[in-house]
Order: structure tokens, then C-alpha cells, then sequence
């Protein structure tokens, strides 16, 4: 104790700096889009090795489990293909491929919270795909690299996704406010709108990323805001993000061309 205390006389000098270039850095990571965006891309790398060997680890313990889970997803993926939401999709004119993937890290009670998954630049991924689950939207892959790829998760104050009110067919978006993993916030519903708990919301398939009608939740709770006009609605999430372990990436295979044609318009 007493070398603690004569080593801590000797640095404090040293100690007191490194600690206020921590707090800086913190502030200015966590403040700042762009050095968010730089520093996540440049440790991507090598947390996703660091992760992936931890999740290796706990797979080994919990092989039985994960066999369970993954027989489970694929049950209810075969039930899928012969399902209304399916024809829905085709319906939408929009044709994606879907890719598995597997969750080596995840956080949920941060403010910005994101998804690192097992599947990189060499299996074909790339930024603004989305990831979706068989119960939900999970997000958008935010950033990746040669085996792994980071995915902003739709509980990040910088996720916005395009929705629709499936009752009523008003759009929408989707925002996180923070606090609570299993809800989240839908934006711009007018007040004229009648809608009521339980109504259930999807997107509404307007960008790349996504098809109409993936789910997303139910109306919690709303009220009418009379200075915006629009209803302050807390949404039930399908999907518990606390239990995540598989993911689907999805990529649309006309994104391409639409994205030319949206282009064309604004110039």
C-alpha cells in the first residue's frame, strides 16, 4: 500500500494528464460523427478478432444450445419461405439475397449502441446493408472490414428507418431515445391519424435497404403532440436485442439501378 502510494506521489503529474487526454478523447469521440466514424473503422479490425475468439470460447460450453437455437431458426425459416410476408415481398417488386450471420458482440444500455458479426468484406459485405432477424429489423452495417463487419444498431441515436403504420399505411420513421432495449420511438404520424395499441409497424420499403414489411413492433403507448403535429409513439419491439445471437444481412440486388435513377432526378 505504501509503494501505491509513493509510486502515485512520484506520477501524479503523469497520472493527472493521461487522465484528462482519456476524458478528451472520450468526449471528442463520443461528440464528434467523424472521429466516431474513424476510430470505430480503424479498431473494427482487431476488436472483431479480439471478440470473435471470446464468442469461440463460449460456443465451445455452450455447443448444445447453440444447436438448439440455430434447429429452431431454421424451422422457422422454412416456415417463412410458404408465409404471407414472404409473397409480400415478392409483391414489392424488389429482389434481396440474404446472408447468416453470427453476433460476436453486442451492446444495448449504451446511448450508441452497435452489433459486431462474423462476415466481412470477403464474404461480400458491404456498408448500408441491412440486417434483419426473423422476428425484425436489427439495423444497418455501419462500417466493415476484410472478416468482420460493425452493424449500427436501430437502438443508436443515428438510426433512422423509413416505417409505415401497416393499419393505417402512414410513414414514418423510427428513432432511438435511449434507456429502454425493448422499445423505441416512431416519428412524423400526424395527429389526424387514428391509430390505437397494438397496431403493428414494418418498413415501408421506399429505400435499398430494406423490403416492405419486414417487422418491426407494436404501438406501445402514444399522445398527440399539438406543437410538432405529429404523435410521440413508443414502439414494442418484436425482437429482444438482449438475446440476439444470429442475424441475416441483406442486400438488395437492384439497389443499384434505383439509386442511378433517384440521382438522375435530383440533378
Amino acid at each position: 500500500m505504501q509503494n501505491l502510494i509513493r509510486f502515485i506521489r512520484m506520477y501524479h503529474f503523469l497520472l493527472l494528464f493521461l487522465l484528462f487526454q482519456t476524458i478528451s478523447a472520450t468526449l471528442i469521440i463520443n461528440n464528434n460523427s467523424y472521429q466516431n466514424y474513424k476510430i470505430l473503422k480503424l479498431t473494427q479490425k482487431y476488436t472483431g478478432y479480439i471478440f470473435s475468439t471470446s464468442q469461440n470460447i463460449k460456443d465451445y460450453f455452450y455447443l448444445k444450445e447453440t444447436n438448439k437455437y440455430l434447429a429452431e431458426e431454421n424451422a422457422k425459416l422454412l416456415s417463412l419461405i410458404n408465409s404471407s410476408h414472404t409473397k409480400r415481398l415478392k409483391e414489392s417488386k424488389k429482389s434481396f439475397s440474404y446472408s447468416p450471420a453470427k453476433i460476436i458482440n453486442n451492446t444495448t444500455k449504451k446511448r450508441n449502441n452497435y452489433i459486431t458479426l462474423n462476415k466481412g468484406r470477403v464474404h461480400g459485405i458491404k456498408e448500408g446493408m441491412g440486417v434483419i432477424t426473423l422476428n425484425g429489423v436489427v439495423g444497418i452495417v455501419h462500417s466493415v472490414s476484410e472478416k468482420f463487419s460493425l452493424v449500427m444498431s436501430i437502438l443508436n441515436k443515428e438510426s433512422s428507418i423509413s416505417i409505415r403504420l401497416n393499419k393505417q399505411n402512414n410513414s414514418g420513421s423510427l428513432k432511438w431515445q435511449g434507456f429502454d432495449y425493448t422499445t423505441i420511438n416512431a416519428e412524423n404520424i400526424p395527429n389526424h391519424v387514428k391509430i390505437n395499441i397494438h397496431d403493428t409497424i414494418s418498413t415501408n420499403g421506399y429505400s435499398t435497404i430494406f423490403p416492405e414489411g419486414i417487422n418491426i413492433g407494436t404501438i406501445k403507448s402514444f399522445n398527440k403532440n399539438s406543437e410538432k403535429g405529429h404523435y410521440d409513439i413508443k414502439v414494442k419491439l418484436f425482437e429482444d436485442f438482449n438475446k440476439l445471437t444470429n442475424v441475416y444481412i441483406m442486400k438488395a440486388m437492384d439497389a443499384f439501378e434505383q439509386l442511378k435513377i433517384e440521382n438522375l432526378k435530383n440533378e
